[in-house]
């Protein structure tokens, strides 16, 4: 653990899981407290009757407050955003990191179809259903550059869920998603990260989040996509640790950033 430093909690997406940010559970341990969790109806945690966003807030304050962690920094992934976001909007927290998801807009169009095939169908118990996610994470994912290996580790070590309760989830709380309403609330250190090969959640949705946090850094980080944490997993945790630096020292967060990336990685 980091001494005063602010625990670092990992909220994964939708169909994520709690190993999503395995090279900053690497990178980090020993230097933060780090948690990283199963949504309700994820892995092997209890399945909820009602799956909703204000559920799954509810469960990381419950979480939190038993593990007596108050003021995190929350990173949130994909659909993990929005539960970032509603979750410093009612509890306090030290600062925020949006990686790959926004205040809105973060289903793309052809998510709903697909989503409810793999529904009606229950297609998520097959494992012959890897091979379509396979696709779609090469084709929208990942940049087009990431070494093929990185692509294969990360989905090897992330398998999707095979419970009917963690796709529903999708479809129930996240579906829909719109925060802007009161975002001002959210006036802590923020990293908005993403990557312009992102072709779940268009990386313009992340900049105009950015500009209607009143302590946002907007990051566009190139050569990856929707994963920039596993792509370019160095770049990316000496942004996590700018910003626990700001936090600590209290200082702007954007001088630090600049101070810590070229210009080609942040803009």
């Amino acid at each position: 653990m980091g001494g005063s430093s602010p625990a670092v909690v990992f909220v994964h997406g939708g169909l994520g899981s709690l190993w999503n940010p395995y090279p900053q559970l690497d990178a980090f341990e020993g230097e933060q407290e780090l948690v990283t969790y199963a949504l309700a109806g994820n892995g092997n945690s209890t399945t909820r009757p009602e799956q909703s966003l204000a559920g799954h807030v509810a469960d990381l304050r419950h979480l939190l407050d038993t593990l007596d962690i108050d003021r995190p920094i929350v990173h949130g992934h994909s659909y993990g955003t929005a539960i970032a976001l509603e979750y410093a909007k009612r509890h306090p927290t030290a600062g925020l990191v949006l990686h790959a998801g926004g205040d809105h807009d973060l289903t793309p169009a052809w998510e709903k179809p697909l989503l409810r095939l793999f529904l009606a169908l229950r297609l998520y118990r097959l494992p012959t259903s890897d091979a379509l996610i396979r696709q779609l994470a090469y084709s929208v994912g990942f940049h087009e550059g990431t070494d093929e290996a990185v692509v294969e580790d990360f989905l090897q070590s992330n398998p999707l869920p095979r419970h009917r309760s963690a796709w529903t989830t999708v479809t129930e709380a996240f579906w829909g998603y719109d925060g802007r309403p009161d975002i001002e609330r959210v006036d802590v250190p923020t990293l908005v990260i993403h990557g312009p090969a992102d072709g779940i959640v268009p990386v313009d949705v992340a900049r105009g989040t950015a500009s209607r946090l009143p302590e946002s850094v907007f990051c566009r980080m190139e050569r990856t996509g929707h994963v920039a944490m596993i792509e370019r997993p160095a770049a990316y945790n000496r942004l996590l640790r700018a910003l626990i630096t700001a936090i600590e020292a209290d200082r702007g967060l954007e001088s630090i950033v600049r101070d810590r990336l070229d210009e080609h990685n942040v803009e």
